[in-house]
């Protein structure tokens, strides 16, 4: 494949360096993770794994952070830079990668923060990435979908949706799964790009995807939870919220557990999609938008709760089982991003610049740190180590 522009850019991080980066082509014509690795959105395809600790008895600090560079796009005139949602890093090995709003796809070294490649996209990369051997695959705002080389940050293949894609992608058996804010949602062969299916699903999707026992759920900004058969994309059922959601489903304890932009928490039964119970955010403190209450993060169930953050400004944590409330925490702000939980503890950002690392027990503080304007993003977990972006165009990995 020949690309028509290669670029070599001194970038700023930690022992930065002259790096090579590709550019993208014009638009054409037409299983569980090991211990070490966290390579796609939320760990996994079922995205049950949140990473591994141990963590330090020291309060949060920065132990270095990367600079991008700043982008503006069709939508957003006034440049873009760093993390933005859902933007959750995947991390194998040594390598830590990641979408940018500053229009590229960055590989660091998870030790120095050093830049090993880039790729330069059309427009911001929202989406979080997933890998899968050699292969990166990524949405985009430019209505693609990037698969690169992870050696080499080198473009496989890309393919033309009819929008955008903030969605994440999940990788199974050689097959790339992603919804787009077409109003589609995608089967593409791993190897080419080439499509497999296309399922209408009569609204966009801004959320992941979460893969069990061969069926697919995910939400619509329509207001529908959606049951898919993973082989041929056939709708085995679905059920109306009424209302726009941007979660990625939880399946766990036979349910299916998501969160809506009115306020409510709902879970069904993973069978055949009959609500069980809904929770419903009242009150709170926002600083960055208009709405007081509302979900854009998606619930994290551990140990028979669900965690999530509120537009509101809460991160509640709430029974499994039936939906009561047993604890919620106030943080400075919004909060867009989910919260994984890794040993006991609680990790989120919020729209104030602030992460958060609170008992996923009773929900009390245990420390936090401000890195930047706006933490929309997810952070990702691994060996203690905290990997997120924030708005004001930074990289960091705290721990």
């Amino acid at each position: 494949m020949i690309l028509l522009l290669a670029l070599s850019l001194s970038l700023n991080a930690c022992g930065g360096k002259f790096v090579k980066e590709t550019v993208a082509e014009p638009r054409a014509e037409h299983t569980k993770p090991s211990p070490t690795s966290l390579p796609t959105w939320l760990g996994n395809n079922s995205r049950d794994f949140y990473g591994t600790g141990p963590w330090s008895d020291h309060p949060l600090q920065i132990v270095w952070n990367f600079k991008t560079q700043w982008s503006s796009g069709r939508f957003h005139k006034i440049p873009w830079a760093g993390s933005g949602w859902p933007g959750q890093a995947a991390i194998v090995d040594d390598r830590v990668y990641f979408g940018s709003n500053d229009a590229r796809v960055y590989c660091l070294n998870s030790k120095d923060g050093s830049v090993i490649w880039s790729y330069k996209t059309g427009d911001a990369a929202k989406s979080s990435p997933a890998v899968a051997g050699d292969r990166l695959v990524i949405g985009n705002l430019d209505n693609h979908i990037y698969c690169l080389n992870t050696i080499d940050g080198s473009l496989v293949w890309k393919y033309e949706t009819g929008f955008e894609t903030d969605s994440s992608p999940a990788i199974v058996d050689g097959r790339v799964y992603i919804g787009g804010e077409d109003g589609f949602y995608y089967c593409l062969n791993l190897e080419d790009g080439a499509l497999i299916y296309k399922q209408p699903l009569g609204g966009s999707v801004e959320g992941g995807s979460t893969i069990v026992e061969g069926k697919i759920y995910v939400d619509t900004e329509a207001g529908d939870l959606y049951c898919l058969n993973l082989a041929d994309g056939t709708v085995v059922w679905k059920a109306h919220m009424s209302v726009d959601s941007n979660s990625t489903p939880a399946v766990a304890n036979g349910f299916v557990y998501t969160a809506c932009e009115d306020g409510l928490v709902r879970a069904y039964k993973q069978e055949n999609g009959e609500p069980v119970w809904t929770y419903k955010a009242e009150g709170g403190l926002n600083l960055e938008t208009k709405e007081k209450v509302g979900f854009w993060a998606s619930p994290i169930v551990s140990r028979a709760r669900v965690f999530i953050g509120s537009n509101n400004g809460y991160l509640y944590c709430l029974s499994a089982t039936d939906g009561k409330l047993v604890w919620s925490h106030l943080a400075r702000a919004a909060i867009w991003g989910t919260s994984p939980i890794v040993d006991g503890r609680v990790i989120f950002g919020d729209k104030g610049g602030w992460v958060y690392s609170l008992s996923a027990e009773d929900g009390k503080l245990i420390s936090e740190i401000q890195i930047g304007e706006n933490v929309d993003a997810t952070p990702a977990i691994m060996d203690g180590q905290i990997y997120v972006g924030a708005f004001n165009g930074n990289f960091y990995r705290l721990r």
